[in-house]
Formats: C-alpha cells, sequence, structure tokens
C-alpha cells in the first residue's frame, strides 16, 4: 500500500469519527432535561395555604372539615383552635377579635344590636359561611322589644333588645345569631317565639342586605 493511499484511509476514518461525535452531540442536546427534583425551584407555600392543601391524615377530618363542624355547632373556643391550626397562627385578626367579642355579655343590652350584627356577619363571612341580616321592627303603641333567656325549659329572665322598636340579629342556614343566643343561635321559630314585643304590639321580621 503506497504512502498516499494510507494517507487517504486515515483522513476518511477521522472524518467518520468527528462526523460520529458531532451527531451523537445533536443527539443528546435534542433530548429533554430530566427533572428529579424541582425542590429548589418551588417557592414555599403560606402557613394558610400549606394547611389547606395538606392532605388529612388517614381516618382523620380536615381542620377546614373540623372548623366548619365547630361553626355548625356553635363551639366558638373550637373554631378559634381550628382557626389557628389552619393558618398556624395564634395571633387573631381584627375580624376574628371582633367576631369573637360580639357575643360577650357586656353585648346584651339594648342599642348593640347593629354593631354585634356586623361584627357576627363579618366574621361568620370571612369563615366561608354566607349568613344575612335580619331586622325586626315593631308595629304599636310599645315600642319595647325583649329576650327570653330559657335554661332547662325554664324563664331565667327576660332581657330588654331594644327601646326603639328595632332590632337586628344574623341569620345562618335558618338559625338566628345574636349576642343573646351564642355562636350555636336558634331555629328562626324558636328566636321568634322568644322575641317578646311589648303587650298589643307586632313583631315584623325581615331580610335585609346591608347595615
Amino acid at each position: 500500500m503506497n504512502s498516499r493511499l494510507v494517507t487517504m484511509l486515515v483522513l476518511a476514518l477521522s472524518l467518520q469519527g468527528i462526523s460520529g461525535t458531532a451527531w451523537a452531540g445533536a443527539e443528546r442536546a435534542s433530548l429533554p432535561t430530566v427533572v428529579t427534583s424541582t425542590t429548589q425551584a418551588v417557592h414555599p407555600a403560606s402557613p394558610f395555604t400549606q394547611a389547606i392543601l395538606a392532605l388529612p391524615a388517614p381516618g382523620e377530618e380536615s381542620i377546614r372539615s373540623k372548623l366548619k363542624a365547630c361553626l355548625l355547632t356553635g363551639d366558638l373556643s373550637c373554631v378559634l383552635t381550628q382557626w389557628m391550626a389552619l393558618t398556624g397562627t395564634s395571633k387573631l385578626p381584627d375580624w376574628l377579635l371582633q367576631f369573637q367579642n360580639a357575643f360577650a355579655a357586656a353585648n346584651r343590652q339594648a342599642g348593640k344590636c347593629v354593631e354585634v350584627a356586623k361584627a357576627i356577619h363579618r366574621g361568620l363571612s370571612s369563615l366561608g359561611q354566607h349568613p344575612s341580616f335580619v331586622r325586626f321592627t315593631v308595629q304599636g303603641d310599645g315600642q319595647l322589644i325583649g329576650f327570653d333567656e330559657i335554661a332547662n325549659g325554664k324563664l331565667v329572665r327576660t332581657h330588654q333588645v331594644s327601646d326603639n322598636g328595632l332590632h337586628f340579629a344574623v341569620k345562618l342556614q335558618g338559625r338566628i345569631i345574636d349576642a343573646y343566643t351564642g355562636l350555636a343561635g336558634l331555629p328562626e321559630e324558636e328566636y321568634l317565639k322568644r322575641l317578646v314585643p311589648y303587650p298589643g304590639s307586632k313583631l315584623i321580621t325581615e331580610a335585609v342586605e346591608h347595615l
């Protein structure tokens, strides 16, 4: 084999090697990158979001379900506890503090109903419920409205709810809620039995959108 033929063979083999390497590189470049972990690329969610997205442990209800159950049973302490568990904080926002204070004994007096109804409505709405306002007015000469407090089937006392023939409360799923009923509220029919107008006067119930 002469030297020229050898040189040509070596050159051909070299070019083939280069071409193969370039093709292999092109194939590798065209393949999608396999992502094995996205931990560093994902921003951490807020405690509130984490609580919502977290799956409940086997056999347990989610915190949100427990919170709803607490609302429906009128357990205010339970509501606050579950809200803190859901959000991961022990600091209550203003709307939740006002919601809590709406049921204080100090608010069971005439002249407080508008403020109380607004706080209850705002709190229930913020907790995912759909409350509405209810207005009670008196037709007749007497403008006093009382509310009978009953325990163990017996009348404990009658609170003076209004001295101007006007009272406001909140309605949620057929129950009336105000400072006198507590968060549990009362079925509307039972509430109307306990809300007593001045003798000879008539009580009028109306749904209102805003206060």
